[in-house]
């Protein structure tokens, strides 16, 4: 059971604003939709009212999402005269035929093309062309901070890395990585739906031979004495990743490893950059898209020697 979270919108600010919103707490991202009034001659028709929504499960596991968006989409409608959301319960099957009518193919970067099973395209030559089936997971590739992971991969990966992406959700990440040539990916999740969603996705583009989908996150590294990582994405969001930071997240990263992390609000900037500094990270990059941040650094390499080339997990 899905609780959809509707809200009409009246100018492309307020728009804006609610997407952000529910890009960044609701299950799958935010969907837009437009009704248009039929006139004669066919071809006028007048745009409608636009309703930006988006979903949380039922079963207990986003209710601390749901609080959070109850009191921001509050101090939305207080700020920005923003109609108070709609709430209205889905079954699974309903949920998903509402997320797949607003999916697009989509290029990112260079290379890597996103689109559902179902869909055709004609790729070019050097196309990396992922399959994605969001299922209850986020992470469409739709999302700024999810582009911004997948072009840094794009540039960072090399034949033979090894890769942790932590807080896989729909394992999008994970399958560009091994299909830029990462040798061995770690995808942990701690949410049981989107390691699940992470597998199904994983076997369905063929890279199971490369990527491992793992409940868990820094516990399951330490528990099970993972070797050290070439590179680590953690698209979460800043609270998630300064704590991470803070309960050496680093220390699984090899020296002269890089690490990328992102679903940051410019107002959390300084909180992650003070984390990456305690930390040691160097040469810290900055990328921005609409109000998101994506940090890459380099973790120092204390003994001066040339890039490691040894195996993953």
């Amino acid at each position: 059971m899905w609780l959809e979270i509707s809200v009409p919108v009246e100018s492309e600010e307020a728009a804006r604003s609610v997407c952000q919103l529910f890009d960044l707490y609701g299950q799958g991202g935010a969907v837009q939709e437009q009704t248009f009034t039929e006139r004669d001659p066919p071809g006028t028709d007048v745009p409608g009212p636009l309703t930006v929504k988006t979903y949380l499960s039922l079963d207990g596991s986003d209710e601390q999402r749901l609080h959070v968006l109850r009191r921001e989409l509050s101090r939305l409608a207080d700020l920005a005269q923003i109609p108070p959301a709609r709430f209205k319960k889905l079954e699974d099957k309903d949920w998903a035929t509402v997320w797949k009518a607003s999916f697009k193919p989509q290029r990112i970067g260079r290379r890597i093309v996103i689109k559902l099973p179902e869909q055709t395209i004609l790729p070019a030559k050097d196309d990396i062309v992922i399959d994605l089936e969001p299922g209850m997971a986020f992470g469409t590739g739709l999302h700024a901070t999810t582009r911004m992971c997948l072009v840094r991969l794009e540039e960072l990966v090399h034949p033979g890395d090894s890769l942790l992406d932590m807080g896989t959700g729909s394992g999008v990440l994970a399958i560009a990585a091994v299909k830029l040539g990462t040798a061995a990916v770690l995808a942990l999740d701690h949410d049981p739906t989107a390691v699940a969603v992470a597998k199904e996705n994983i076997s369905r583009n063929s890279v199971s031979h490369a990527a491992t989908v793992k409940e868990g996150s820094l516990d399951y590294l330490t528990r099970h004495a993972v070797p050290p990582f070439h590179g680590m994405v953690v698209n979460i969001i800043a609270d998630v990743i300064v704590n991470l930071m803070e309960h050496d997240l680093t220390c699984h990263l090899k020296p002269g490893g890089w690490l990328v992390v992102s679903g940051i609000l410019a107002s959390a900037e300084a909180r992650v950059r003070a984390a990456f500094d305690k930390c040691g990270m160097q040469k810290i990059d900055r990328y921005q898209e609409e109000e998101w941040i994506t940090l890459c650094g380099t973790k120092d390499r204390r003994d001066g020697g040339e890039r490691p080339q040894e195996g993953g997990p």
